[in-house]
């Protein structure tokens, strides 16, 4: 049988109501649109009935990203800089810090593709990089008189996005990490 025309039940109507509520509070929808559909929702019988309902709205813990960015260079210079929280990181990175301290941190962020390309001109800078959890990291990045900590690097179980640094660093270093947890705080 056609699954547009089986019967649905109590549960999926009541499914299809959270989804349309979810759409209202991320404000897709209006909340006539709101009432006029749920009512519909409720009157329907069929999977096929209730489908246009919901066909223009995201599925459920689905997540729209935005439109994507090509690439991102960031150069400071004696400067402090912290990417955090939600941000669009593109699948190229370019990173040019002079006498400066950068934390990049991926664990919110919206990237682009499975993979980001980073490419590294660093000198006497400090660089963290905080991976989301499940992604790892591939370096090969010239050191002079730098350092670079690799505390993610591919593993089997990972399968995640793939983090890949190349360039050269000269009096800096690279911390690659996930984030940590001490009590209630994370960095």
């Amino acid at each position: 049988m056609e699954r547009s025309r089986i019967r649905i039940s109590n549960s999926e109507r009541e499914q299809a109501i959270a989804r349309l509520q979810a759409s209202t509070s991320d404000g897709r929808l209006t909340l006539d649109e709101f009432t006029e559909r749920s009512q519909a929702v409720y009157e329907a019988k069929t999977f096929g009935e209730l489908q246009p309902l919901l066909s223009d709205l995201p599925q459920p813990n689905e997540r729209i990203r935005p439109a994507s960015v090509d690439s991102l260079e960031l150069a400071p210079h004696g400067s402090s800089m912290v990417r955090n929280g939600q941000w669009v990181a593109p699948s190229h990175i370019t990173l040019r810090p002079k006498a400066s301290s950068m934390k990049l941190d991926f664990t919110n962020a919206s990237i682009a593709g499975s993979q980001v390309d980073i490419d590294v001109d660093a000198r006497s800078s400090a660089i963290t990089l905080v991976l989301p959890k499940g992604s790892y990291a591939e370096d090969s990045v010239a050191l002079k008189g730098s350092s670079l900590a690799n505390r993610v690097p591919y593993s089997d179980q990972l399968g995640g996005v793939r983090f890949v640094l190349n360039g050269r660093l000269k009096g800096s270093s690279i911390t690659i990490r996930h984030r940590r947890r001490f009590l209630w705080w994370t960095y």
